[in-house]
C-alpha cells in the first residue's frame, strides 16, 4: 500500500475501538469513548483513495495512539460454525438445492489481524450491522432487520433482532446462506448483467427501476434465479482476497455473462430494472408480513446491512405500518466498526443514551496541508460567505462544498458536498457530464426542516433518519414545480432535512437562497470525481474542483473560483489527459505483447480492446473539448 501521511488522532484514554475487516471491501475504523460518544470514524477508501478498499487498514490503526484504547473490537465472529436447526419461520424463500460451501476465513485473513498487538474481542456481523443502527437511532426499543450479501465466518446473511436499552440485541429468526434465497445476490446479479458494476453500481437500477414495468414473464424468470442461483453465481467472484498490495476485487466471467445475457436479450434494460426491485421489495415485506403473523411488532424499526442502501426499499418498510424508522447512515459494512465498538462497550456496562447527532466524524484538513500549485491559486474571503454563495446560486453557478469532518459512510451531507439550484431538471444532465456519471435517479435535494412540508409528504418519525439521506419520500405538486431537477419520473425524492445545529454552513445558504428565490431546496450531491471516493483532504478537493470545472469551491472559508484560476484548471486537465494517454500506451504495449505471445489467446485480446477503446474516447472527446484548447493557448507562455 502506497505510503500515506500519518496523523495521530486526539482520543481519550479508555476508549474502544471497533475495527471491520472481511479482506474483501469496505475496510474501516471507528472510536467510541467509554460513555459511547462516536470520537471518529472512517473508511480506508477516503484515506487510500481507492474505492470500496477492502485492504486490512494499516495506515488508519498508525493514527491511532493504542495506549489510549481499552480494547479491539473486530465485527466478526472469531470461526464458522453452523447450527444444529438453521431453518427460518419468516424468510419468504427457500432455496430449491441448499449450496453447501466453506464459510470459513482462510489463513491469510488472521495474518492480517493478528498484526494488532492487542487483546481483541469478536463480535457477529450481522449483530454488529444492528447495532450500528440501533444505538444511533434514540430508540428505547426496536425491531431491527439486517440483510446483506453474507460475510465470511458467518452462517447467515442477515436476521430480526430485537433491540432494546435494557436488555441490548437479540436475535429473534437469522437467515441462512446455505438454506435460503438471498435477495441481494439477485440485485447484484442484475446490475452485472445491464452492465454496471457489482457492489458498487445498485443504485443506479433503483434509479432504472422508476422506468420500466413489471412483467409476468420477466418476474417468473428472476424468481427462478432468486430459487436457484447457481449458474449466476458464476457471473463474477472476488479475486486477490486479503491482498495488501493492490485492493481486492470483483473479476467478472464474460463468457458465463454473456452466455446469460442471452436469455434476457428480449428485456428491456428499464423491465429488469423495474422487476428486481419489485421483487425486493415485496421480498422484505413479506418477511415483515411473516413475522407480523405470529408475534406482536415494534412501532419503531431499524434497518442495517447493504439491503437497505436501496432507499426505495426503506420508503416501502415505512410505509409497512411503523411509527418510526431508523436506517443506519453507514449502512453497509463500513458500519459494522461502530456497531462492534458500541457492542463490546454494552458488554462492559449497560449503555443507554448515546450522543449520536450526526455523522461528521471523519478527517479534517488544514491550508498547510496543500502542496500543489499552492502559490499559483487565487482565493478570496468574504465577510458573509453564505450571502455570496447563495447569490451566485440563485444565478445558476455550481458550488463544492468542502468543510471542516468528512461524513462517515456513503453520503455526503453538507461537508463534502457538491450543491446546486434544482429549479430546472436539466442541471442533472449538465451535472453528470462534468463529473462524469452516468445517473437515473435525480439528485438528492437539501432542506431545511421547516420549510420539508412544502415539498414532501412525510411522518414525524421519518424526519430523524431523512437527516441522513436515507430514505425517499413522496413529493408535492410544489416540489415539481419549484425543483423539478429532484424529483423522480415516480414523484420521489431522497431529502436531507436539516435544523440549523446540523450544518449550519448549509442551513445558512439555504436561509439566503430562500430569501432570494423563494425556492426551498437546493441540489446536494457528493463531492468526487467519477469512479473516486468522496474527497477528505484539500488536494483531493483542488483535484475534484480543477479536474471536474465547477464554478467555485468553498474550502473552510475561502472561495475559489475556476475562472480567476483557468491557468491551474488547465494544468490539472493537461495532467489528467497525460495519465490517461500514459496509461492507453501502457495497455497498447500489452496488447501488443498478447498478439506476439499468441494471436489465438482472443479472451486477453478483447479485454485489452476494451480498455484501450475507452481510454481512446475519453482522449478523442478530451482533445475536442474547450478546455484542452485553454491548454494548447497555455503552452505559449514561457516556462510551459
Amino acid at each position: 500500500m502506497d505510503e500515506i501521511m500519518e496523523k495521530k488522532i486526539k482520543i481519550p484514554n479508555n476508549s474502544i475501538l471497533g475495527l471491520n475487516y472481511s479482506g474483501m471491501h469496505d475496510s474501516s475504523i471507528a472510536i467510541v469513548s467509554s460513555e459511547g460518544e462516536v470520537i471518529y470514524a472512517l473508511s480506508l477508501e477516503r484515506v487510500s483513495r481507492k474505492k470500496q478498499d477492502g485492504r486490512f487498514p494499516e495506515i488508519l490503526l498508525n493514527r491511532i495512539p493504542m495506549d489510549k484504547i481499552s480494547k479491539i473490537a473486530i465485527s466478526n465472529n472469531k470461526s464458522y460454525n453452523i447450527p444444529k436447526n438453521m431453518k427460518s419461520l419468516v424468510h419468504p424463500t427457500p432455496l430449491k438445492k441448499e449450496i453447501i460451501v466453506d464459510r470459513s476465513h482462510k489463513d491469510e485473513y488472521y495474518k492480517q489481524i493478528n498484526r494488532i498487538e492487542k487483546d481483541k474481542e469478536f463480535y457477529a456481523h450481522h449483530k454488529c450491522h444492528v447495532s450500528s443502527a440501533f444505538w444511533a437511532s434514540g430508540f428505547d426499543e426496536a425491531l431491527c432487520l439486517v440483510y446483506d450479501g453474507g460475510m465470511a465466518n458467518e452462517y447467515c446473511f442477515g436476521g430480526l433482532y430485537k433491540a432494546s436499552k435494557e436488555n441490548g440485541i437479540e436475535d429473534i429468526d437469522l437467515f441462512s446462506s446455505q438454506s435460503y434465497a438471498n435477495i441481494t445476490h439477485l440485485y447484484t446479479y442484475i446490475t452485472t448483467l445491464l452492465g454496471f458494476t457489482p457492489l458498487k453500481h445498485e443504485g443506479k437500477i433503483t434509479g432504472l427501476a422508476a422506468y420500466g414495468k413489471v412483467t409476468k414473464e420477466t418476474k417468473e424468470l428472476l424468481l427462478s434465479w432468486l430459487e436457484n442461483p447457481q449458474t449466476l453465481e458464476q457471473i463474477y467472484s472476488w479475486e486477490n482476497m486479503y491482498g495488501q498490495k493492490e485492493s481486492p476485487y470483483i473479476k467478472i466471467d464474460y463468457t458465463m455473462l454473456k452466455k446469460v445475457q442471452k436469455q434476457i436479450a428480449h428485456i428491456s434494460h428499464e423491465d429488469l430494472a423495474a422487476t428486481v426491485q419489485n421483487i425486493a421489495e415485496e421480498h422484505v415485506l413479506n418477511i415483515l408480513s411473516n413475522l407480523k403473523k405470529s408475534n406482536s411488532i415494534s412501532k419503531n424499526i431499524c434497518l442495517s446491512g447493504g439491503l437497505f442502501a436501496n432507499v426505495k426499499i426503506n420508503q416501502r418498510v415505512s410505509e409497512f405500518g411503523f411509527e418510526n424508522i431508523f436506517i443506519s447512515p453507514p449502512m453497509s459494512d463500513d458500519g459494522t466498526a461502530l456497531g462492534a465498538a458500541w457492542l463490546a462497550l454494552y458488554k462492559e456496562k449497560n449503555i443507554k443514551d448515546i450522543p449520536f447527532k450526526h455523522v461528521y466524524l471523519g478527517d479534517n484538513d488544514s491550508i498547510g496541508s496543500i502542496t500543489k500549485y499552492k502559490n499559483k491559486i487565487v482565493y478570496k474571503k468574504y465577510d458573509d460567505p453564505t450571502s455570496f454563495i447563495a447569490t451566485k446560486l440563485s444565478q445558476g453557478a455550481i458550488f463544492a462544498i468542502f468543510q471542516d469532518r468528512c461524513e462517515y459512510g456513503p453520503r455526503s451531507l453538507g461537508n463534502r458536498s457538491i450543491i446546486a439550484q434544482a429549479t430546472k431538471y436539466e442541471v442533472n444532465e449538465g451535472l453528470n457530464n462534468r463529473l462524469n456519471r452516468t445517473e437515473f435517479m435525480p439528485f438528492a435535494p437539501v432542506i431545511r426542516k421547516k420549510d420539508a412540508h412544502k415539498y414532501f409528504h412525510f411522518k414525524q418519525g421519518e424526519l430523524f433518519t431523512a437527516k441522513f439521506m436515507t430514505i425517499t419520500l413522496n413529493c408535492t405538486p410544489k416540489a415539481k414545480t419549484d425543483c423539478p431537477a429532484v424529483v423522480h419520473i415516480d414523484n420521489t425524492a431522497r431529502p436531507q432535512i436539516i435544523e440549523d445545529t446540523d450544518n449550519p454552513l448549509m442551513y445558512d445558504i439555504l436561509t439566503q437562497y430562500s430569501n432570494l428565490t423563494d425556492k426551498y431546496a437546493l441540489v446536494n450531491t457528493s463531492f468526487n470525481i467519477h469512479e473516486e471516493p468522496i474527497v477528505n483532504s484539500y488536494e483531493d478537493a483542488l483535484k475534484g474542483f480543477f479536474e471536474s470545472g465547477l464554478d467555485y469551491l468553498y474550502l473552510d472559508g475561502i472561495i475559489i473560483s475556476l475562472e480567476d484560476n483557468y491557468k491551474v484548471h488547465a494544468q490539472y486537465l493537461k495532467e489528467k489527459l497525460q495519465k490517461e494517454s500514459s496509461k492507453l500506451k501502457s495497455i497498447s504495449k500489452q496488447r501488443d505483447e498478447v498478439i506476439s505471445q499468441n494471436n489465438k489467446n482472443k479472451k486477453e485480446l478483447n479485454k485489452y480492446d476494451k480498455e484501450n477503446k475507452a481510454l481512446l474516447t475519453k482522449c478523442k472527446n478530451f482533445e475536442n473539448s474547450k478546455l484542452y484548447k485553454i491548454i494548447q493557448y497555455l503552452k505559449k507562455f514561457k516556462g510551459k
